[in-house]
């Protein structure tokens, strides 16, 4: 079967439209800010209707910026007001939303052909260590970049 690729502009309105009405929607992972729990081309998660319980630290929510451009990244910290802290999982840098940006939660995720619920203990605890190493975080890449050059230059 053909792979048919769509950009998220392409398939906003449909993917807003589904979730609306309580469906799911099954999204391929593109970019790269979500390394190293979700990997580009390779994952794929399952966008459900958000509930006020998923607005919470560590869950993983679309949300759709100014711009129009749709995002998924990580919940760092929710705020006395409600506004959500966000983080890619492989940044450095925060951005605050407001709840109403927030199009849908992840429920799962499909990592190398094994499905994982975001709900699971071991996936939990994961993130939950991950969000710790945060104020290192610069750190840890540039040991693992600088370890990539060091095994290039060795091939």
């Amino acid at each position: 079967m053909d792979k048919i690729e769509f950009s998220t502009f392409e398939i906003s309105a449909s993917l807003e439209e589904i979730i609306a009405a309580g469906g799911h929607f099954t999204l391929c992972v593109s970019g790269s800010s979500m390394n190293p729990f979700l990997v580009h081309g390779r994952d794929f998660v399952r966008l459900k209707k958000c509930s006020p319980q998923d607005l919470k630290k560590g869950r993983i929510l679309l949300f759709k910026r100014a711009s129009g451009e749709l995002v998924l990244h990580r919940v760092m910290r929710v705020l006395a007001d409600g506004n959500l802290i966000m983080n890619g999982d492989a940044q450095v840098w925060c951005e605050t939303i407001s709840p109403d940006m927030v199009i849908a939660a992840v429920s799962d995720i499909e990592c190398n052909g094994k499905v994982i619920s975001c709900n699971s203990l071991k996936y939990r605890t994961k993130i939950f260590l991950w969000q710790l190493l945060f104020p290192i975080r610069s750190l840890i890449f540039r040991v693992r970049n600088k370890i990539k050059r060091m095994i290039k230059k060795k091939d």
